[in-house]
């Protein structure tokens, strides 16, 4: 739930105590007017525009507290919330730093990859001795072939098929 304006107020004071910033210091590093943050924290003066997520980047960045605190502090976003929906986006983990710094492309051609190397696994025995598909209560799931563009190797065959060996 966002935070009424007393509350807002109160938590950028927070803010600005912790960061050890001036006012200005730190409406500068939001990337906003100078007076920004003080006119913020003026009960008598009518409420300014919330900083943004982008504000609260450059912030995060020169103060040092964590953009997700800012979120949870400024806006009530919980940083569960954010962990969450960037678990359930396949982007939390040592990898998302790596994958940030792709492309959209480029990005859907390492999902299409990581889906051919989990449909390699379909069928094979683990170590309990069980298929995958049998460990999965027996669902048939297919293979999926990824275009050779996908794969890191291409003399590793697709399912089902042979490798491709390159003649240069």
């Amino acid at each position: 739930m966002r935070p009424s304006d007393r509350e807002f107020r109160d938590a950028l004071r927070t803010v600005l105590t912790r960061s050890g910033f001036s006012m200005r210091a730190l409406s500068a590093a939001m990337g906003r007017d100078t007076g920004y943050v003080a006119a913020s924290l003026d009960p008598s003066r009518p409420s300014r525009a919330r900083p943004t997520p982008e504000d609260l980047l450059g912030a995060s960045d020169a103060i040092g507290i964590p953009f997700v605190e800012l979120l949870e502090t400024l806006w009530g976003i919980p940083p569960s919330r954010l962990a969450r929906e960037l678990a359930g986006l396949g982007v939390a983990g040592p990898l998302a730093e790596h994958l940030d710094r792709l492309t959209d492309p480029e990005r859907a051609e390492v999902a299409e990859f990581a889906a051919y190397l989990a449909a390699r696994h379909v069928g094979r025995r683990t170590a309990g001795g069980m298929r995958q598909s049998e460990r999965a209560g027996g669902l048939g799931v297919s293979p999926v072939s990824a275009p050779l563009s996908t794969r890191a190797d291409p003399s590793v065959a697709a399912p089902g098929g042979e490798a491709e060996l390159g003649t240069g």
